[in-house]
């Protein structure tokens, strides 16, 4: 009970509780209780569409009644934007006859310099309570902020300054960031499921500020027997650096074609081949960049051929990172 008791007597939680209290109070009545309402609008305000159609109404109006100081005083409500509806009224008339347009385009030709134009609307002629209730939420906020932040630097300078030792972080060089601590450019993870014949999945690598670096990607690499869907036994995946004359290409071989001389001998010519296994990493190196690939699901294809030779689905994710961050 006594910890309880201090801590309400302080000062400035007092403070924060009364700012955090009136703000709410006020946001509930100004949007909840009695929210805004806006009447008395004028055409000037509607949207473009909606002013469209309304002159479209004054001219078929005018049309009618041949009063032209109505007509004018309804055009003028239109504001600055009058003339540029008008011209659209001229190019879409809608169902307003043409003749009746230029009629209407001859009244207004020449307008009265001695005519004042429509009042000032209620945006233009001062703030209404929408626009003043941001502004005055947001100073509120703020001020509230800067209330308790000032309590609490006074609070520190009060009770003096706090030292605390700093240790050596072992296993991290002076100036260096700890691998932990880093984080990739960018993760990439893609699916391919058997009967997707033109799997080929490819990744644009950009730095935090969204310049282009190079690019990664995975697609089939080998297929084994014949007839359709094709019968996947190995993938490409490779790493391409704007920086290196060279893209690093190495290939994930099912445990068939992994264990099968030939194969592997044939595929070695496009890059190093990998046995793939369930949450194994395989990692590419260019000049500046970092590829490492993790297998997250895998799965065999059965039938005819031999076990293990092709694959019914493989998952795989794909981290980029800056070589000189790892």
């Amino acid at each position: 009970m006594d910890t309880i008791k201090d801590f309400i007597q302080r000062k400035w939680v007092l403070a924060g509780i009364a700012i955090v209290v009136g703000i709410t109070l006020g946001v509930v009545y100004a949007w909840v209780i009695n929210p805004v309402e806006w009447v008395d609008g004028v055409p000037a305000q509607l949207r473009q569409d909606l002013r469209v159609d309304y002159l479209r109404m004054v001219i078929d109006s005018y049309s009618v009644n041949l009063d032209p100081a109505v007509a004018k005083e309804r055009y003028e409500s239109l504001g600055e934007t009058r003339g540029g509806i008008l011209a659209m009224v001229g190019e879409e008339p809608g169902e307003v006859s043409p003749g009746d347009i230029q009629k209407f385009q001859a009244l207004v030709a020449v307008e009265s310099p001695t005519k004042a134009t429509s009042p000032p609307e209620a945006g233009e002629a001062g703030l209404t309570a929408s626009k003043l209730l941001l502004p005055a939420f947001v100073v509120t906020v703020v001020f509230g902020l800067l209330l308790v932040g000032a309590i609490f630097l006074r609070r520190r300078m009060e009770s003096g300054p706090e030292t605390t030792p700093v240790e050596p972080v072992m296993g991290v060089a002076e100036g260096e960031i700890g691998v932990d601590e880093l984080q990739p450019l960018a993760t990439f993870r893609t699916t391919y499921t058997i009967g997707d014949d033109m799997y080929d999945d490819s990744f644009s690598v950009e730095s935090a500020t969204g310049v282009f670096l190079g690019e990664c990607g995975v697609g089939i690499g080998e297929v084994i027997g014949v007839g359709d869907p094709k019968k996947v036994s190995a993938f490409e995946i490779w790493l391409f650096d704007k920086n290196d004359i060279q893209t690093v290409t190495k290939v994930l071989m099912s445990h068939y074609a992994f264990n099968d001389e030939d194969s592997r001998n044939r595929l070695s010519a496009k890059g190093d081949p990998v046995e793939v296994e369930s949450g194994g990493m395989v990692t590419l190196e260019t000049a500046s960049l970092k590829v490492e690939v993790r297998v997250v699901d895998i799965s065999y294809g059965e039938g005819a051929l031999p076990p293990e030779s092709f694959f019914d689905r493989l998952t795989v994710e794909l981290s980029a990172w800056p070589m000189e961050g790892r």
